[in-house]
Formats: C-alpha cells, structure tokens, sequence
C-alpha cells in the first residue's frame, strides 16, 4: 500500500471550543527545549512542525504506527462512473457513510460519499471522477478522519487537564492531586504489556472508558466505541510527538544546549565556531541520521506493544485465595529482597521507610516518579486499585510494574508466587488484626513468666524461714 501523509485541517470545528476571539492553540516544548541554543530550537520546531503540524493543522505522518484513517483499501469489482465497491469487511470503520472523503491513489484525487452501503460496500460518489477509476486502484475512505475526530474529542473531553500537548499541564491539571499524566515520555503507568513496551491500543482503551479510581480521571464510558479509538489515536500520535521532540532534545541536540556550548567556548572554540558546525551536519544529514535511529527505535515499540507476545503472559488460572495462600502471599510480601514492605509498609498502609529516606538529586525525602512528582506508595487497604481490579490487573502490576515509578518489575517471579502475591493484596483490606496486635499478648506472656520463678523463689524462701 503507498504512503502518503496528509494536512488535517481541523479548526473551522474548533473555533466553539478556543473562542472566537482566542488565537489557535498551540503545542507547547519541553521545558528543556529552552536550553537549546537559538539554532538549534529552530531546528526543533521545524522538525516537530514537519512531521505533526499544529494541532489545528495536524500532519499524519504515515511512518507512524496511528490509525489516521477509516481504512486504507482497494476498489473491488466492476467500477461505474459514480459508484465504486470498496474492499471494507464487516461494513468498516462505524463511522463511513455520508459525507465521507475517499481518496484515489492514481489520480491523487479526493471525492465524497453521498450514499453508502455498509453491507456490500458500495459507494455512491457526489461527482464523476476525472479519471477512470480501475479495479485494484488503492483507496484511503476518511483521509486522516480518525486523528482529526481524535483532536475534537481530546479538545472537549481531555485537553483541560492534560494540555494541548499532552503535557499534563491543562488549565485544570494545578487543583489535581494527582497530576494528570504527561504523554510525552511515551510512559503509562497501567499497562498490560511487558515492562519494555508502550501500552496496547486495549491499555488505553480501558483507562478512557474505566477512568482511574481513586484519581480525577474519570469514566467515559457513554462514548461511543469509534470515539474511544479516535481519542486513543490522538494520545499515541501526541505521545509520539513528545517522545521525538524529548530524542530529539537530549540525543541529537546535546552538544548545542546553552551550556554545551558555554564549555566549548572556554575551551577556545568561537560561539560563530559552533553554529557552522551545526548548519554543516544538519545540511549533511548527520543529524537527521541519528534522529532516524530514534524513530525507528520508538516505532518498533509502539507497533510491539498490540502483538500478543509481548502482553504479560499468564500460563495458569488464579488459584484459590485460601489461607495457606494468603500466608504464602504474605510471606512473600516481607521478604526483604522483593522489599515491598519497604515502600507499602509491614501492614499495606503505604507508609514503609522508603517513605521516608532521602534520594540524591530529589528535592525532599520520598518516592518520586519518571516526571519528577513525588509518590506515595498505594494504601492497600482502600480496596482502590488504580490500574484495575481484575485478578490479572493486579498480576501485571506486579509482574511488570506500575511503569514510570519505583516501583519494581518481578518478571521472573515464578507464576504461582505472583499468584499468591495477588490473593495476599486482595486479603489486605480484610484483615482483622491491627498490625502489632500481637506484640502486646506476647510482651504479657514474656513478662509473667519471667515473674513466675521470682514469685515461686520468694515463696520457697518464705517456708525456709520458717
């Protein structure tokens, strides 16, 4: 199939959610972006333009693994002058029918569908095209529709609290506790893939319609499911986005920051020096090159977080939470080479001693997390599960961490210990005993009978003296 890439112009549809008298949104940079020399920015912003665009003007960059449009697919059977058959099982995309941009590869040319058959695929065109169209002949229906839904849907449902970058950084984001999380680490912390990978498309799906317990984010569940997809598109596309201005930025550009350059002078180089040197490996690709590298790198785990091998793997079923189980689990928890007691604390509070200690080149004592926030480990007696409450959630928590925080990956813990570990969790919020309880009865019975002998001595001596 032949790639293209194509300008979504979305702001006629935006103009009820910016304000007529707003200026049109604009991706903000990186707080390191500022670092940068005046050249090297310039260099960054025409990059990021080149391949997204604005977000009002957004470019779909084929080389990226989005869904930008309602399929990509061939003309079947016996075309007429204004009705082609598309090659779309199972009826396509929800969203084809009226009103529907197709797009002709031969011809380069665009129409519209005034008619359409879900059924048998077949289209009725508003006008006669100017050239034949062939049986074969690739077709994209709904050029770059699904980023451009995608970009309403985030605008309305998601933009006030996580940016229009996809920052975390919305007008809303300063009143949250927890901070709404920034895309453009290409980091999320609830996923269902092993711990080198993105989320799966399924991962965000589930958090847009489940929402986050325990946090702001709430459920969307009453979006319909073409909806959902448009907004999961946007995501990874605006993830991508700060995943390569981030590569970009601390790969490519590292020689060329503000102080980079202030270290090269004092070693005798001339600021002019510098500059040419980097007009001269932009205009011979050097730069270009080892950008390339860094797509290629992110693509190939972007594209691998929907393949089925790389999910967390489960080979048997959640056993019994029986008591030796529990215990077991329980065993496992204390156990101070996998150190959750560390940060959960003895009895699942949360308030463990890491809480508590210092880490070189953080602000103040604690935990902190990949985007600099502070942490507190999950009170495990809430019952709230953030990533999930299914047996399985909580098994990939374990297995390949909550992503982005210290928390730990334990994908070499053997499944049944995991297991065991998932019916210790969920027992937490059931306990009984208070942690210590036990202590008191023990420190009586120590203490009387140590008195014992003292009491039967006395007594012995009592009868001697007599």
């Amino acid at each position: 199939m032949k790639s293209w890439s194509f300008l979504i112009f979305c702001s006629l549809a935006l103009l009820h959610l910016t304000g007529c008298n707003s200026s049109p949104p604009q991706f903000s940079n990186r707080a390191e972006f500022d670092d940068l020399e005046p050249y090297a920015q310039e260099y960054v912003s025409e990059v990021l333009d080149s391949y997204f665009g604005t977000p009002t003007e957004s470019v779909a960059w084929e080389r990226l693994p989005i869904e930008y449009h309602f399929a990509e697919t061939t003309v079947s059977g016996s075309p007429s002058p204004r009705k082609v058959t598309l090659d779309v099982s199972a009826g396509g995309h929800g969203s084809i029918g009226p009103g529907t941009e197709i797009h002709f590869a031969s011809s380069n040319e665009s129409n519209w569908i005034t008619e359409w058959d879900a059924a048998t695929g077949l289209a009725t065109l508003e006008r006669k095209p100017t050239q034949t169209i062939a049986e074969g002949e690739a077709v994209i229906v709904g050029p770059g529709a699904i980023l451009k839904n995608g970009r309403h849907l985030y605008a309305q449902h998601c933009q006030h609290c996580h940016g229009v970058s996809g920052d975390g950084n919305g007008p809303t984001a300063r009143y949250l506790n927890p901070l709404p999380r920034d895309y453009r680490n290409g980091r999320f912390k609830f996923t269902t893939t092993n711990y080198d990978f993105s989320p799966s498309r399924d991962d965000l799906d589930r958090v847009i319609r489940e929402g986050i317990p325990g946090t702001y984010m709430p459920s969307f569940k009453l979006l319909k499911q073409e909806e959902m997809q448009a907004i999961v598109e946007y995501v990874r596309w605006l993830s991508m986005r700060g995943e390569i201005e981030k590569q970009l930025i601390e790969t490519a550009l590292a020689d060329y920051t503000h102080e980079a350059v202030k270290l090269r002078i004092d070693g005798g180089a001339s600021r002019g020096e510098i500059e040419t040197e980097f007009n001269k490996r932009v205009a011979e690709g050097e730069i270009q090159e080892s950008l390339d590298v860094v797509i290629d790198l992110m693509v190939e785990r972007w594209k691998g977080s929907d393949l089925p091998e790389n999910m967390v793997q489960v080979a048997t079923n959640r056993p019994p939470a029986t008591p030796e189980s529990i215990a077991r689990g329980r065993q496992l928890y204390l156990d101070v080479n996998n150190k959750c007691a560390s940060c959960h604390g003895d009895a699942g509070f949360g308030d463990g001693p890491q809480n508590y200690a210092f880490t070189p080149g953080k602000p103040g004592p604690g935990l902190y997390d990949d985007w600099n926030n502070p942490v507190k480990p999950r009170n495990l007696h809430t019952g709230i599960y953030r990533g999930g409450r299914r047996p399985y959630d909580l098994f990939c928590r374990i297995r390949a961490s909550v992503k982005g925080t210290p928390m730990p990956k334990f994908d070499t813990m053997k499944e049944e210990d995991v297991w065991d570990l998932v019916n210790y969790v969920y027992s937490i919020p059931y306990e009984e005993e208070v942690a210590g309880s036990g202590r008191l009865e023990e420190m009586v019975d120590s203490a009387e009978s140590e008195t014992e002998p003292a009491a039967a001595e006395s007594e012995s001596n009592e009868v001697a003296s007599r």
